[in-house]
């Protein structure tokens, strides 16, 4: 599908209309933000749904190869409006069919299509299982992260279709790639790797949302001015004391050793290659810092720069985590500095019908 097919689309499809509580309440100007909108809080008050930054769904729609007449099945309706851009896509001789978990949510994404007519339909079911009815289908699409992939969406893809799913890249963290990957009999490969990520798929209709890796911060509030000065998370902080992790934080909020990395370093690439490469128990840091600590969280070495580039180290403590981040800049390095799309996903499935991931780099 062209970038100008999906221009059209996003253009005849009011985006106001399934976020109609929002452009009552803040205007039609935040509606058409480029920004993701949260539009259902769990019990918690955590985000447990909401409308995608609409540029990432386009980037998406793009990857996905849509064409007039393809049968497209997504999983996760949230607001309905991306159903509607697919639907819109596919035309008339198409069809798009919408599983949602919860009833409230499928309710009010079903009402929302009504408003602009739309052909796509929106289901109650375990998104997990697809919807065998309606199968064989073109294209699936995944609006909700998930650390593995699920047989029904291999065995309801036809042979040559796509799947495109958010893949969390290790379980329990929040770190995550959308993949898009073509069906070639019993296996899925990679056509596409995008930074960006969504809410992770849930177990039941109103189940809390997974909480967030463990992070410690620091900040400051000084007459009404807020500050952050410091913060680290990841799984690696799990295995550490809680004595250990403060010191840690004790240990970012101190004046750091600088290295000048001789180059400028794409802040996604370089993050995501880290994400991977990087050992688990080794790897703190978030957006747009990342970086690794020493094996007994004595040490602490993050990249640093402007808003897109890392151009330095800023090294805290011992040695040794320094030396494995510089380790694995060098490797990044002699591997051609590869980006997302250097990136090659593979899945395929066991005798219990478990999906096994593989990622390796090209290079």
């Amino acid at each position: 599908m062209s970038v100008p097919a999906i221009r059209r689309a996003f253009l005849a499809v009011p985006r106001e209309r399934f976020l109609s509580d929002v452009a009552a309440r803040e205007g039609l100007p935040r509606v058409y933000q480029d920004q993701a909108i949260v539009t259902v809080f769990d019990e918690r008050g955590a985000p447990a749904s909401s409308s995608s930054q609409p540029s990432l769904m386009a980037s998406m729609l793009e990857r996905l190869e849509l064409r007039p007449g393809h049968r497209v099945l997504e999983i996760g309706a949230g607001t309905g409006y991306n159903a509607a851009l697919l639907a819109r896509i596919v035309g008339a001789r198409g069809e798009v069919i919408s599983v949602e978990l919860d009833p409230a949510t499928a309710r009010r994404a079903r009402s929302a299509l009504a408003t602009v007519k739309s052909a796509a339909s929106v289901v109650v079911g375990d998104g997990r299982d697809g919807w065998a009815r309606g199968a064989p289908y073109d294209r699936i699409v995944v609006t909700a992260s998930s650390p593995t992939v699920q047989f029904a969406w291999h065995d309801q893809l036809a042979d040559g279709g796509l799947l495109e799913l958010p893949l969390v890249l290790h379980r329990g963290d929040q770190a995550q790639v959308i993949v898009t990957l073509r069906k070639d009999a019993d296996v899925l490969r990679s056509t596409a790797v995008l930074g960006g990520g969504f809410m992770a798929l849930r177990d039941a209709p109103g189940a809390p949302v997974p909480s967030p890796p463990p992070s410690v911060a620091a900040h400051e509030r000084v007459d009404g001015d807020f500050r952050s000065l410091a913060q680290l998370s990841g799984a690696a902080l799990r295995g550490l004391s809680r004595t250990r992790r403060r010191q840690l934080l004790a240990l970012a909020l101190s004046e750091p050793r600088r290295r000048a990395l001789g180059l400028r370093a794409p802040l996604p690439d370089l993050m995501l290659y880290l994400t991977i490469q990087a050992p688990r128990d080794r790897l703190v840091g978030g957006w747009p810092a990342i970086g690794v600590i020493s094996a007994d969280g004595d040490g602490l070495a993050l990249l640093a720069g402007g808003p897109k580039a890392f151009t330095r180290i800023e090294a805290f403590g011992d040695g040794d985590a320094e030396r494995l981040l510089i380790e694995l800049i060098e490797t990044w390095k002699h591997c051609g500095r590869p980006a997302a799309d250097d990136l090659q996903v593979t899945v395929d499935f066991d005798r219990t019908q478990r999906s096994a991931v593989r990622m390796i780099w090209d290079c």
